[in-house]
């Protein structure tokens, strides 16, 4: 049995991904969400949507002409960001046996308004976002996952107090610079690693954004790191910091890779005090109007996190409930017919 998997690469996760799947399918063939992953490519989807899904959908469309004949039962995808209403139908049409599963790993809130209307073309929805859930009653909750890499198994002494390690989106910046003067004289070692897509990002938000006019380009790097480098940050690393996006109540991916490492996290986001693995000697959280960071909890000892929490959040239990979550079974075909809604 084959899987068609159709994600961003998304700092390497799929690779991950199509890794456990490969475990579980005789074969994986794995696709990009959108045709083209240059800075420009993503410029035109956002600001250009109806050239953008023109493209999109002969994009799709190839997809499936070149997978027809390699025994498609699952389809996968994860947010699907080019993945047109049109693209799925056609995606239904050539694969009428396939069961299609959607996972979004983003918020509706921070996602183009057309990602609500897709879940009603996939036999299973699932979500990491808890208020998304608990608005739309197609969706399953699921959060995210760590990989293999963050697990705890050789720790080292830690040489970083608090470490920062993300995207510059949004208001991270400003945060991490609030943390950082907050923190000046304390003797905290606070690590910051600030990843800018492009250098034509930086120099508009340097021109447009006023939180930016006095920023350093030396204070970004413009490559995402590996995986085996992040992982090595973090077995160095006391504490994490961790700042979603407001748009998004879901716990991000560092806060489980932070879980899967054994080390403390602090996070802006507040819904992580109703987790199953909140321990307050190990999480804290905080205000991002105004991040106050305690001495005493990045010098306090960690308490120790029990192991059947933790291998919840990982990513073979991950991909193994996404595979077992209940269909809704009122779009389902008949055997050997193509769905009503691509005649």
């Amino acid at each position: 049995m084959s899987v068609l998997f159709i994600s961003s690469s998304f700092f390497g996760y799929a690779k991950h991904i199509k890794k456990e799947l490969e475990k579980k399918f005789e074969n994986v063939f794995w696709y990009e969400d959108r045709p083209s992953t240059s800075f420009l490519g993503k410029v035109k989807t956002r600001l250009l949507p109806r050239i953008a899904e023109k493209m999109a959908f002969r994009y799709f469309k190839r997809i499936a002409d070149e997978n027809r004949d390699k025994n498609i039962r699952e389809v996968f995808v994860i947010k699907g960001e080019s993945l047109s209403v049109e693209s799925i139908k056609y995606l239904r049409k050539i694969f009428p046996r396939a069961v299609f599963r959607l996972y979004f790993w983003d918020g509706y809130g921070n996602m183009p308004s057309s990602s609500f209307a897709k879940v009603d073309h996939f036999d299973v929805a699932l979500s990491f976002d808890p208020v998304d859930v608990k608005n739309d009653a197609r969706l399953i909750y699921r959060p995210l996952f760590f990989v293999g890499d963050y697990q705890n198994r050789n720790p080292v002494k830690a040489d970083i107090d608090l470490l920062f390690v993300g995207t510059a989106h949004t208001d991270r910046y400003r945060i991490v610079k609030k943390i950082d003067e907050s923190l000046a004289g304390s003797g905290i070692n606070f690590c910051k690693v600030l990843y800018c897509p492009s250098r034509i990002i930086y120099w508009a938000r340097r021109t447009f954004d006023p939180s930016f006019w006095r920023v350093k380009k030396e204070d970004f790097i413009f490559k995402p790191i590996s995986h085996e480098e992040l992982s090595g940050l973090v077995s160095r690393a006391a504490a994490v910091l961790d700042i979603e996006r407001t748009a998004q109540t879901g716990f991000t991916m560092r806060t489980l890779e932070i879980l899967g490492a054994a080390k403390k996290l602090i996070t802006t986001n507040p819904t992580v005090i109703g987790a199953s693995f909140y321990n307050p000697k190990n999480i804290l959280a905080i205000d991002r109007k105004n991040p106050v960071i305690s001495k005493d909890f990045l010098r306090s000892p960690l308490a120790e996190i029990d192991e059947a929490v933790v291998d919840y959040y990982s990513i073979a239990t991950w991909v193994n409930q996404i595979f077992e979550a209940p269909l809704r079974t009122s779009i389902r075909p008949v055997e050997g017919q193509a769905l009503a809604l691509v005649d």
